[in-house]
């Protein structure tokens, strides 16, 4: 199924004016007290030899327990063809009680990618990001007994992915179709289906000059009970106009999903989304 629709609930507020470099940007992020207990000698070495490895596990994948481990798969092009648009897909399946999934592109300016929380969802996310350089590709799996069961990847890309102004700003009506989204769902079992959804966004990192940030940071599904299916937390390097893919746990019997998303100006996009009954396939 397609669905064309522009939520009707949509806010515009000011636009931050600040544009901080690439150099101080990075700095910023990585700067900071950190919640990790993890000490640098209890780290398993990284099969990427990742400069940044420290440093990314100590931000992004903190508690008590970092493995590496085969059972999260991390799918990526060896080279990008497109340093705007780099197909990533995690599918950590394999694993029981996975909490919260996150991505991190080491060295991008920015590194995290998205955080994705499968409350009743599969653990398995697809996305499309941005990068400024050939990088490892660092995904965490957090179980419910706090260890991170890190994949990855190694992408050879072309310099300029992060810092290069959207598409859309080459456009003069490019507002005018914010938030407007594609969507597809089909089944893949009696108690899953696959769903991807695009939404046409800008998606800004505020290192192109004179373009403030300003992106999608946030999807969220509900069943038809109201509740969280998968939250999604989306950041700058994702790309522009966001593609995701998610695979929801349903029932057998047709069931509309609600599909809300929110940027960081405060505009925020709404539909519904049909999956299909399984005896229909």
């Amino acid at each position: 199924m397609v669905l064309d629709t522009v939520s009707n609930k949509m806010m515009r507020i000011g636009r931050a004016s600040v544009l901080l470099s690439v150099v101080l940007f990075g700095a910023l992020l990585l700067s900071g007290a950190s919640s990790a207990t993890v000490s640098a000698a209890q780290l398993p070495p990284d099969p990427f030899e990742s400069v940044m490895w420290k440093q990314m596990a100590e931000r992004y994948f903190p508690g008590e327990k970092v493995v590496f481990d085969s059972r999260v798969i991390v799918s990526a092009p060896k080279s990008a063809e497109n340093q705007f648009h780099v197909p990533i897909t995690v599918d950590a399946t394999a694993l029981d009680n996975v909490e919260e999934i996150v991505a991190v592109a080491d060295l991008n300016p920015i590194p995290h990618i998205l955080t994705v929380r499968p409350i009743k969802a599969l653990s398995f996310v697809g996305f499309r990001v941005k990068l400024q350089q050939g990088t490892p590709i660092h995904v965490g799996a957090r179980t419910s007994d706090g260890v991170w069961h890190i994949g990855g990847a190694y992408v050879d890309a072309a310099g300029g992915g992060c810092t290069a102004p959207a598409m859309a700003h080459g456009q003069s009506n490019w507002m005018k179709t914010l938030g407007k989204t594609r969507a597809l769902t089909r089944r893949e079992s009696a108690l899953s289906a696959r769903m991807t959804i695009r939404m046409r966004h800008p998606m800004d990192t505020g290192l192109a000059a004179g373009i403030p940030a300003f992106f999608m940071n946030k999807i969220t599904v509900r069943d038809e009970a109201g509740d969280a299916v998968a939250e999604l937390d989306l950041y700058e390097p994702v790309s522009e106009n966001p593609t995701v893919t998610i695979k929801p746990s349903v029932g057998q019997a047709e069931e509309t999903l609600q599909v809300t998303a929110r940027d960081t100006e405060g505009n925020e996009f709404g539909f519904p989304l049909v999956v299909p009954s399984f005896n229909a396939q």
